[in-house]
């Protein structure tokens, strides 16, 4: 059984009876939720945690979440008690703050734009992965949390933002690692479940742009750059057109409808596999990574993507929650910067 504790001002806190770790890429913050209930005690004392505390989450010594804590619920009368404690990473500022500051500025990197928001909240920004060239328009509007605006300037360069063990937000782009455990039905997988579904699917997919006229280039052919992918999934008749708002040509609108064909594909199959403890051979599960998948019920036998990890501990014992999905579900594109005149700040 792993020990967990939530190190607080420099007290550890252990004997949780109820754990709950959750771990995605689809979030900027990881969160937690420990509980426990036992009878007081002459020399029992309550526990001095309270919201807003710095804290320190750790699996058997190793660091898994810095953040703080967002909720301490107490409940107890005079025979026993209840405490329940939950936080996030340290990024959970960035998720739910907004301001009428104005950090942005074009010309910088999403690294040195992001490290700019982040530093009055004393967050530390690492890139894992090339942050790609400057940027030239930002567009971000008033009201918007510095995480959604750091989100949406990071998807400019085909970027994911996550929060690591210590707190810091990571600039990276799936896959991030690939793992030699593997997931195998009848054997550390104890329980599945998955989701199939053609809704977004097309049998084919459309893109339509504007093209950028000039001297040589006008009227109906730079109107009417566009491209086609089929989806060999779809038997039936199913197209769907996709606009384009930005200037692009028939090669660029192509490329556009394959990657849309690869993207839906991948977001339309999932599983949820549950297996026994918290860690693979070689650490903690973790988002992010390949692993190879080895199901023959679903006729699967391939590398797919860790999207999220779900380490509970209850009354049915100590397991993970894996979510795993085609890597092409985070086959991230680059989305067309803002067409903006002078410098966009907020």
């Amino acid at each position: 059984m792993s020990r967990l504790a939530l190190i607080v001002d420099g007290q550890r806190h252990e004997g949780w009876k109820e754990v709950e770790i959750r771990r995605t890429l689809d979030a900027m913050a990881d969160s937690f939720e420990v509980s426990l209930s036992e009878k007081w005690s002459e020399a029992g004392e309550p526990r001095q945690l309270r919201t807003g505390q710095p804290v320190v989450v750790e699996i058997d010594g190793e660091r898994v979440i810095t953040g703080h804590i967002d909720d301490v619920l107490p409940n107890y009368d005079a025979q026993q008690h209840e405490l329940v404690v939950a936080g996030r990473s340290l990024t959970a500022d960035l998720v739910d703050a907004s301001s009428t500051a104005q950090p942005w500025q074009t010309g910088q990197t999403v690294l040195q734009v992001a490290r700019r928001v982040a530093e009055p909240f004393g967050i530390e920004v690492v890139a894992e992965v090339d942050v790609g060239a400057p940027l030239r328009s930002l567009g971000i509007e008033p009201g918007q949390t510095y995480g959604e605006a750091l989100m949406q300037i990071a998807s400019y360069r085909a970027l994911l933002l996550v929060a690591d063990e210590y707190g810091r937000l990571v600039i990276t782009r799936p896959p991030r690692d690939r793992l030699s455990t593997e997931l195998a039905l009848g054997e550390n997988i104890r329980v599945a479940r998955g989701r199939f579904t053609d809704r977004d699917r097309f049998s084919e997919v459309i893109v339509q742009g504007q093209g950028s006229a000039d001297d040589t280039w006008f009227g109906p052919v730079a109107s009417g750059a566009s491209g086609r992918a089929r989806d060999a999934g779809i038997k039936r008749y199913r197209p769907t057109l996709v606009l384009c708002d930005t200037s692009t040509d028939s090669s660029s609108c192509r490329q556009k409808a394959e990657w849309e064909v690869r993207r839906r594909l991948g977001q339309s199959r999932g599983v949820t596999y549950t297996v026994a403890g918290w860690r693979h051979q070689d650490g903690l599960w973790r988002p992010g990574d390949l692993v190879p998948v080895r199901d023959p019920w679903l006729g699967l036998e391939d590398e797919w993507l860790i999207a999220e990890a779900h380490l509970i501990l209850d009354g049915r014992g100590e397991r993970t929650e894996i979510r795993v999905v085609p890597p092409s579900a985070y086959d991230l594109e680059a989305v067309p910067e803002p067409q903006l005149e002078g410098t966009d700040l907020w």
